[in-house]
This record gives structure tokens, sequence and C-alpha cells, in this order.
């Protein structure tokens, strides 16, 4: 895991949780404003029920949870048995003196009463109901509130965590493109800026000293070289931070390999090394010419600092894809080489003259880029790195 996901993956976890507890807040004043107008609703009905069970003195019609209680000349009746708790005494005689109705709540036995008491001509009416099942249904309806809040936050801890990171993964791909920029600046350009300012050092010590102008013409060209190895150094680099979409178009990757193998053989034949190119006389790939160019340059660029005496490049056609193979008689790559990222190659360098290009990493992005893909070839001899291009 890199640094940038890491980061990421911290970053998104802090949102989510902040995410969360802010649906946590909401579910919870939701859960408490309908908890409340739940249990507002189920009083207005205990207190209906009060009401209209008190008219009915006999109890006949009471439901099979309410009680009718009348006491008259000091004796009392009920149309059911009553449950211990009741008749509720102290509001009977606090009913005799009261100017209304007086409600109170009785308690027996594990369950709860709501008792109301008023005074009907000569005659106590009480009147109570058993409040256990809407107990039972006002506790049900919080646990549901709970779980269902519990779930909701989970959900919404995930859906954060999930579009989070995925709001967040641009910014952290490009601060990664920024980074690795910086990093590949830093480390190919180091060398050549080096050799360049060498080389104007002794330019400038040759001209005080009247060197003569044909050594003077060589350290210019020189001079000029190593500009012109920075360009390309420069190029790669534009190159491998553009995250703008690949412009796409059929680009004849054999013409292309024809002119970038010309430019590279007065390089292969000063190192005696021979470079062959086997290719169709013209053959279409969906890239960019720019692009292409530099990983053909790259490919072979490679192929010839690892070659002994020979660098072969191949293209061969297949059914939907373009095949560009780039072998040299190298050592080839050894077990736990990773030559497609980033300074991360062990292979030693061979014989011939060193390139400070971002070399197969830069391969890899461009091929990846357009839809195609690039591998080792460890069984062939020595190093082989194969390319594959959708054709058009």
């Amino acid at each position: 895991m890199t640094a940038e996901d890491a980061a990421l993956r911290r970053t998104a976890r802090r949102l989510a949780l902040q995410f969360a507890a802010v649906i946590a807040m909401i579910i919870a004043l939701v859960g408490i404003i309908a908890y409340g107008l739940v249990s507002v609703s189920v009083a207005e009905a205990i207190d209906r029920s009060l009401s209209i069970s008190g008219q009915d003195l006999r109890g006949d019609e009471a439901p099979a949870d309410t009680w009718v209680i009348t006491v008259r000349d000091g004796r009392t009746e009920s149309s059911k048995t009553l449950p211990a708790g009741l008749p509720d005494t102290t509001a009977l005689n606090e009913a005799r003196s009261a100017a209304g109705p007086v409600d109170t709540t009785v308690s027996a036995d594990g369950h709860s009463y709501a008792v109301r008491t008023r005074v009907d001509g000569d005659i106590l009416v009480q009147v109570a109901i058993d409040q256990r099942e809407s107990d039972e249904e006002l506790t049900r309806l919080a646990w549901s509130l709970v779980g269902a809040g519990a779930v909701g936050v989970a959900v919404a801890a995930l859906g954060g965590y999930l579009l989070s990171s995925r709001a967040m993964r641009p910014l952290t791909e490009a601060l990664a493109r920024q980074r690795r920029f910086v990093a590949d600046a830093s480390h190919e350009l180091r060398t050549p800026l080096t050799l360049l300012s060498t080389r104007v050092q002794l330019l400038r010590r040759r001209i005080n000293t009247d060197a003569s102008p044909d050594r003077l013409h060589a350290e210019a060209d020189a001079v000029v070289a190593d500009t012109a190895a920075l360009t390309s150094i420069l190029e790669d680099l534009l190159i491998a931070a553009d995250d703008r979409p690949a412009a796409v178009s059929a680009v004849d990757v054999a013409a292309i390999a024809g002119e970038v193998v010309t430019a590279a053989r007065a390089e292969a034949d000063a190192a005696g090394i021979a470079l062959t190119l086997d290719a169709p006389e013209s053959v279409h790939v969906a890239a960019g010419e720019a692009p292409l160019r530099r990983v053909l340059f790259s490919l072979i660029a490679n192929a010839l600092d690892h070659a002994r005496s020979s660098v072969t490049v191949i293209i061969t056609e297949e059914a939907r894809t373009v095949r560009i193979r780039v072998a040299d008689d190298g050592q080839g790559f050894r077990d736990g080489d990773r030559p497609f990222e980033r300074f991360a190659s062990n292979r030693s360098p061979g014989t011939g003259p060193a390139h400070y290009g971002l070399g197969l990493a830069l391969v890899a992005d461009v091929i990846s880029r357009y839809g195609g893909s690039v591998r080792v070839v460890t069984e062939l001899p020595g190093g082989v790195v194969e390319a594959s291009l959708p054709r058009p």
C-alpha cells in the first residue's frame, strides 16, 4: 500500500465517522420526535377510552382491559373481577372533595393502570385501563427505532466511506502524480545537468587557453547533445505526468519503429551492437504518435543499455492487437526485478552508453493509457519486453 492510499483510507474513515455522527444525530432527533408523537397519541387514546368507559356505569360494554368500578352507599361494585391494586381507594377519597375527575396511575403485579375517578351524583365512578399493551407497544417502537437507527448509521458510515474515497481519489491521484513527477525530475535530471555543467566549464577553460577550433567545436557539439538529452528527459517527464485523456488515432507503428531504429542505429554501431527491425510494411495501432515514439525510443534505449551484441525489434499483427517485442542478448531479467516500477529495476547495465529517460516505467504508463499491456517475456533468453496495443 502506498503512502497516498494509506492517507486516502485514513481521511475516508474520518469523513465516514463524521458523516455517521451527523446521521446518528438526525436519526436520534427524528426518533425522539416520532416516539414523542406516538406517546402523545397513545395517551390521548387512553384518555378517550377513560372518558367513554366512564359513561357506562355497569361496565357491560367495557373492553377486556378496562374495569368500571362504582361505589354507592359504601358498596363497591364491578362487572368483572378486579385485579390486584384496584380499586384505587386513595383516588376515591380524593374524588369526593375534588371539583373534577381525579387521574392517577396504579402499579401492581407488573401491570400499570391508568385510573380516572369522578363523582356522578351520589355515585363514585372509577375507570381503570391496563396500560401494559400500550407500554409494550411503546417499548417495541423504541427498540425498533434504536435498531433502525443503528442500521442507518452503519449504512451511512459505509456509504460515507465509499463516497468519500471515490470523491477524494482524483485528488489523491493528482497528488501522487505530482510527487512522482518531482521524484522523476530530481532523479532523471541530476546526472545530465552535472554533465552539462562539467562540459560548459571545460569549454570555458579551453576558450581561455586558446584551444584549437576543432576541440572547441567538439565540446560545443557535446553541449548540444547534452541539451538534447535534457529536452528528451523533459518530454518523458511531461508524457508521464500528463493525466489528460489520451488522444487516440490510427498510427503506423511500423513506420515510427523504422524511424526510431534508424535514429538509434548510430548509437548501436558505436557500441558494437547490431540493431535490426522485423516488421510489416505498414501496421496501425490506436495510440498517439508522439507518446508511441517515446515508447519505442525507451524500449530500444533500454535494450541497448543491456545488450552484448544484438537488439531486435519485432512487430507482429494479431486479430485485435499489435505486439511490439524488443529483445536484447544481455543477461535478461532476474527474479525479483520490477522493471516497470520507477527506479526499481536491478538489472545490471551492459557495456552500451547510458540513457537517462524514464525507461520502462514510462512505457508501462503510456501503454496502459491506450488500453494496452506490457510484460517481460522470461521464457526467452536475454532481456525481452513485449508491449501490446489495440488495433484501431
